[in-house]
């Protein structure tokens, strides 16, 4: 609807111009030739600039058309991040991959467990070390067996991939800073454990020519590394300032972290 307002009289002016030019050529045959000249010139240069700020408008309407765009863009994605993370089905998802992280922090035998099954070769087996933080946590698994918490221990990693792929959406998302600005998704809570999981992820990378040959997905640290961007968060960039952050991040000391993964190191 709005594009008739400009289209409209951009048409006008181009008709009003043709007709001036012919009515003028018509003219001109006759011993009045001089004074219709110069009528023509007027109504030329006043039909020019019409038609030149009718190109503005448009121009105008297009810059607005866009910003309009731009906002409705921002809103939609806010509102499908929200819908989707406050989702009861999603916060199951939350709760199971959290308690991942939570067992990874606790042990380290698990936590490289837990890092390695992010890439489909060169795996570690379950850990009988966890057996008793996943007794502890969860009374319902006290008389399971092994391979029943194994059957469990599963179920909740893949939650863990789905909350993964939902902070690398975030973070890819043209609208992110925007987004994050409105809505809550708990960042803080889940960066200490998520900069945990990317490093020991890195390290494992690093450790085996055969995950370098053939896995291809982008490491969790480039996704943390541009949430923390958008977040404002010093950036973290080597080996020796990711170890130093997680060594000093009261809710990891509160959460009693493996001190093995500090060993060997200043």
């Amino acid at each position: 609807m709005k594009k008739r307002y400009v289209l409209l009289p951009t048409v006008a002016i181009v008709v009003i111009w043709l007709l001036v030019y012919i009515l003028s050529r018509y003219i001109a045959m006759s011993d009045v030739s001089e004074p219709t000249n110069t009528l023509f010139n007027m109504f030329n240069v006043l039909f020019t600039a019409l038609a030149f700020t009718g190109v503005i408008g448009s121009l105008y309407y297009q810059t607005a058309e866009s910003r309009r765009a731009s906002k409705e863009l921002v809103e939609r994605s806010i509102l499908e991040l929200f819908t989707l993370y406050t989702a009861s089905d999603f916060q199951k998802t939350k709760d199971n991959a959290f308690f991942c992280l939570l067992l990874a922090v606790k042990d380290s035998q698990y936590a490289r467990f837990l890092t390695s099954r992010l890439f489909p070769i060169e795996r570690k087996p379950f850990p009988d070390s966890v057996l008793a933080h996943y007794r502890a946590f969860k009374p319902e698994l006290a008389t399971k067996s092994r391979e029943e918490i194994i059957d469990y221990d599963r179920a909740a990693r893949l939650k863990l991939d789905d909350a993964l792929n939902f902070f690398a959406m975030l973070s890819h998302k043209e609208a992110a800073k925007e987004v994050i600005k409105h809505v809550d998704f708990a960042y803080d809570w889940w960066r200490p454990t998520l900069w945990l999981i990317a490093q020991l992820q890195k390290e494992n990378r690093e450790q085996h020519a055969s995950i370098q040959r053939y896995c291809r997905n982008p490491l969790l640290h480039v996704t943390l590394s541009q949430l923390d961007a958008i977040y404002g968060y010093p950036l973290l960039t080597t080996e020796e300032e990711i170890y130093g952050y997680l060594r000093a991040h009261p809710w990891l000391q509160e959460q009693h972290i493996d001190p093995a993964f500090f060993a060997g190191r200043p």
